[in-house]
């Protein structure tokens, strides 16, 4: 299984457009109970947009002390259920940044059944986040009918991160919205 290796920090950068300083720390203030400087997460993937990607890889998430030391902060600042979404929404911009490059991220307004829209790509993007492992399957059947639920009628992206102690994974597929039959 492939590896990549990638600095969280690096979506900053790759998203100038939008503040992910504090869903880099979120982010970090999760994964560093998984290792010291760096987090491996098993990345599942399916959907036709995705299948260049291929089916699974590994994505080594690395952070620096700056943001280490931000993200002690953090959890002593936040509840854990925003750390976790908004760590969630690190990775899910970090997987883009890297794998489908140029695609833009703009935040939907609430109630829009998704969490960015991708205007490049026509396609909603909906991301989550748990701690628990139990929790993936069901958390990605429902992000996808939610998504696929969105005003526009675009077709979607899921990214659901699971940073579970004994195995962090991230599952990420893309969802076609029904063809009639006179389409």
């Amino acid at each position: 299984m492939p590896t990549f290796a990638w600095s969280i920090e690096e979506i900053i950068t790759a998203h100038p457009e939008l503040f992910m300083e504090h869903s880099v720390a979120m982010a970090v203030a999760l994964m560093k109970k998984h290792g010291r400087s760096s987090c491996e997460f098993e990345v599942e993937c399916s959907g036709e947009a995705l299948s260049a990607i291929g089916n699974e890889f590994r994505a080594r998430v690395s952070w620096n002390e700056l943001t280490e030391s931000k993200a002690d902060r953090m959890i002593r600042t936040e509840q854990r259920k925003p750390i976790v979404e908004r760590a969630a929404v690190a990775l899910a911009a970090l997987l883009f940044a890297k794998l489908i490059p140029d695609c833009r991220l703009r935040v939907t307004q609430h109630g829009d059944k998704a969490d960015f829209w991708l205007p490049d790509l026509h396609c909603a993007l909906e991301v989550s986040g748990t701690e628990h492992g139990k929790d993936l399957q069901r958390r990605c059947h429902d992000k996808r009918a939610q998504v696929l639920a969105n005003p526009l009628g675009w077709n979607g992206f899921v990214v659901v991160c699971c940073f579970d102690r004994r195995r962090p994974k991230i599952h990420w597929s893309h969802h076609r919205q029904e063809q009639t039959e006179h389409e």
